[in-house]
């Protein structure tokens, strides 16, 4: 298959427009384009914890296994009451993060995602119902993205952002976009651009991110519709950014976002290989988990990328040629409890849904101390 070459510029789980900025460009090894009309099945993998890595940059260390101290009853009449099981985690604290890319090869990820909306919030409901949800989309630039509408050759000369962003206000930037809206890591609040939100998104709590009891029902769809005026951006290393202390800390983007004794579920998805990440799939996997605190089974890795083509090609798709290990594969395998969805998929609901499983699991292992 022809290697695709790509020029640059995105829900979930629970426990461009054709026109793009000017300025970007990339090229994608490993993956491979598509547009030969057909069908495609989504596909995707799991591990269970303690399973090896075939991560090629260096991996890490298999935790060790948790003991549990076992309690006798031989000549023991009554038996002790040991109370509820479950260890505090798996009753209480699930903060989800989206590191969705904007490139504008993702228009066609786009519908998908979409449509995947309903299903992932079907899915918190359901299969989450009772727990503390954080839920945060990121910005995976350094920029606001809306200032792709307000070039010329778009308000200055149409008054509109385009076929694909006519509902985006001109000018709207000036009392609503601040210093957070152009921090790598920092929650989205505004997407801007085609395909995307284009107004701000209103939570409850002031925050930049989703917290227990949003009334808003499309709460989500506005912070993780990103839209298509991305970079062509470092997707693992804005992860990193993410979970840091500088935007997590006091006076930080996503203040109280990440909790101590919150299980941590991330989402990656993108549809070409991340080759602008600087860090190795070991230092972001070690970054992540100190930022739990150390504990290796306090997060869940999700991503949602190009598969191997099976059958036949989806239109306009990318697929997993071989050749390259891609990056972020290497990243989400270096976490004990990880998943993998296909980019390709019609929609990412049953991925969410049967990822929803896997948290579970990692919950009764993830004891807060």
């Amino acid at each position: 298959m022809r290697r695709l070459a790509l020029a640059v510029v995105l829900a979930v789980l629970a426990c461009g427009g054709d026109n793009s900025p000017g300025g970007f460009s990339t090229t994608a090894p490993g993956v491979t384009s598509v547009t030969t009309p057909g069908t495609s099945t989504s596909t995707s993998s799991t591990s269970s914890p303690g399973s090896s890595s075939t991560s090629t940059s260096g991996g890490v260390e298999d935790s060790a296994a948790a003991s549990t101290a076992g309690v006798s009853t031989f000549d023991m009449d009554p038996a002790p009451d040991l109370g509820d099981a479950q260890p505090e985690g798996c009753k209480g604290k699930v903060d989800f993060v989206f590191v969705i890319s904007a490139l504008f090869t993702m228009r066609h990820e786009q519908d998908q995602l979409v449509a995947s909306f309903p299903g992932f919030m079907e899915t918190l409901e359901s299969k989450f119902a009772g727990f503390d949800k954080h839920v945060i989309s990121v910005n995976t630039d350094e920029f606001w993205r809306g200032l792709g509408c307000e070039e010329p050759e778009h308000c200055g000369n149409e008054g509109n952002c385009g076929p694909y962003a006519m509902d985006y206000v001109c000018g709207s930037y000036a009392d609503t976009v601040f210093k957070c809206d152009r921090k790598r890591g920092a929650g989205l609040l505004y997407n801007a651009g085609p395909y995307a939100t284009n107004h701000v998104c209103e939570l409850d709590g002031g925050n930049r991110y989703i917290i227990e009891g949003e009334t808003d029902p499309d709460a989500f769809a506005c912070i993780a519709q990103v839209g298509t005026f991305g970079a062509n951006s470092p997707i693992a290393d804005t992860l990193v950014a993410a979970v840091s202390d500088e935007l997590n800390g006091p006076g930080g983007c996503n203040e109280g976002f990440l909790r101590d004794d919150a299980l941590l579920v991330f989402v990656l998805i993108m549809d070409n290989d991340d080759e602008q990440s600087v860090l190795s799939a070991k230092k972001v996997h070690d970054a992540v988990v100190a930022a739990k605190g150390g504990d290796e089974h306090a997060v869940v890795g999700l991503v949602i990328i190009p598969q191997p083509l099976e059958g036949e090609p989806e239109p306009d798709c990318v697929y997993d040629d071989g050749v390259w290990q891609q990056h972020l594969r290497e990243v989400v395998q270096t976490f004990d409890y990880h998943r993998e969805g296909n980019i390709c998929a019609d929609s990412y609901d049953g991925f969410f849904s049967e990822a929803a499983d896997l948290v579970h699991e990692a919950c009764n292992a993830f004891i807060p101390q």
